[in-house]
């Protein structure tokens, strides 16, 4: 059986191999963000989620259907969102291309599907807080990120806390993200999107799912810090696909696991 897989406990939507640092670079920062990319799944991934928009209380008051493609193509990966109706019809498609350090999205809407003029990325979807830019993870690929910290997350999780300025390509969105990286995992437990001098908005991991060596991400919140609006993102189904193994051992991979 092929020995192809690396564990990390987030769902990275994307990878690829890490630019040569720029001089004067935090090159820690690098090599850590780098082994964040590096930890993904090498395969081609299918999921079913929903994004949750609840109140401030914890109860849900709208779901959103949505499900998604993540395919490793060369230095990059390739992640293709769809947001479904009550009825399993096309709301919206987003395609998110990441390598060489660049993110390139394509939006379309309508069933089928047309190309359209891409949405504020860093606008709510459907009704939540959550953003294109949040579910593309695309600023893992951001240039320039530095150390600022370490603080131990959920008592458990001895986290470097990286900032990475939010590129002028993307306007005024946000001023940088911070990120709490755990190294012992090469995975990232949190983030929060800072805009003038202050965090706007804090996404976190709040549980896993496996499926047998991937570890993915289960439930996602993500909370607005100014106006205290929260949505989640939970994962349900996942499913390799890869044209490197048989139909038995796609079952096989695919199975639930016993414990």
């Amino acid at each position: 059986m092929k020995n192809r897989w690396r564990a990390t406990l987030w769902i990275v939507l994307a990878g690829g191999l890490a630019l040569a640092p720029a001089r004067g670079a935090d090159l820690a920062a690098e090599q850590q963000m780098a082994l964040v990319r590096r930890s993904m799944p090498d395969v081609p991934l299918e999921l079913e989620a929903a994004l949750q928009v609840v109140n401030p209380n914890g109860k849900t008051i709208k779901t959103v259907r949505a499900e998604a493609r993540l395919v490793p193509q060369g230095d990059g990966r390739t992640a293709h969102y769809t947001l479904l109706d009550a009825f399993g019809g096309t709301l919206a498609e987003m395609t998110v291309a990441l390598a060489d350090g660049r993110a390139e999205f394509a939006y379309a809407v309508g069933d089928p599907p047309q190309p359209a003029e891409l949405p504020d990325l860093f606008g709510p979807i459907e009704g939540s807080v959550i953003s294109w830019m949040e579910l593309s993870f695309s600023y893992f690929w951001w240039p320039n990120p530095k150390i600022v910290g370490t603080e131990k997350v959920a008592r458990r999780w001895d986290c470097q806390i990286i900032e990475i300025p939010c590129p002028p390509e993307y306007g005024a969105g946000w001023s940088y993200v911070r990120l709490w990286v755990a190294p012992a995992y090469n995975a990232v437990v949190r983030g929060e999107a800072w805009l003038d001098g202050r965090a706007c908005k804090r996404f976190e991991v709040k549980s896993v799912k496996k499926l047998r060596q991937i570890y993915m991400i289960g439930d996602l919140e993500v909370k607005d810090l100014r106006s205290g609006a929260r949505a989640r993102l939970k994962v349900g189904r996942m499913k390799m696909v890869s044209p490197d193994y048989s139909p038995e051992e796609l079952e096989e991979f695919n199975a639930p696991i016993s414990w």
